[in-house]
C-alpha cells in the first residue's frame, strides 16, 4: 500500500514537471521504482546524456542523490519516506533540470 501510495504521489509531480520542462521527454514508474527520462528533443527523443549527468551534479550538490544512468533519472525512493521528504526531492530534482535547461538554451 505504502509503495502505490508514494508511486502514485510522485508520478503525479513527474506529470506536472514533463508538463513544464521540454527537457523531460517521458515519465513513468510502478511503485517506488520510478524514471524521468530526458531528452534533446521530444520529436525525435534523442537522449541528453550529457544534460542527465548535469542535472544528476546540481541534485548531488544541492543534497540529493541516486545513481546515475546516462538520460534516465532513476528514482526508488524508500518505503518509509515520509510524503513532505519525497517532494521535497522532486523539488530538488525539478530545481536542477531548470538550471540545466536554462543553461543549455532550452527555455
Amino acid at each position: 500500500e505504502r509503495a502505490a501510495h508514494l508511486g502514485d504521489l510522485l508520478m503525479a509531480r513527474m506529470e506536472q514537471m514533463k508538463a513544464a520542462h521540454p527537457l523531460i521527454g517521458d515519465v513513468r514508474g510502478k511503485g517506488c521504482l520510478l524514471a524521468i527520462e530526458l531528452v534533446k528533443d521530444r520529436a525525435t527523443k534523442e537522449p541528453a546524456e550529457k544534460e542527465g549527468a548535469l542535472v544528476y551534479q546540481k541534485a548531488f550538490a544541492k543534497g540529493l542523490a541516486w545513481i546515475p544512468a546516462g538520460n534516465v533519472l532513476r528514482l526508488s525512493p524508500p518505503l518509509i519516506m515520509e510524503d513532505d521528504v519525497a517532494l521535497k526531492c522532486m523539488d530538488i530534482i525539478e530545481e536542477s533540470i531548470a538550471e540545466v535547461e536554462k543553461a543549455g538554451g532550452y527555455v
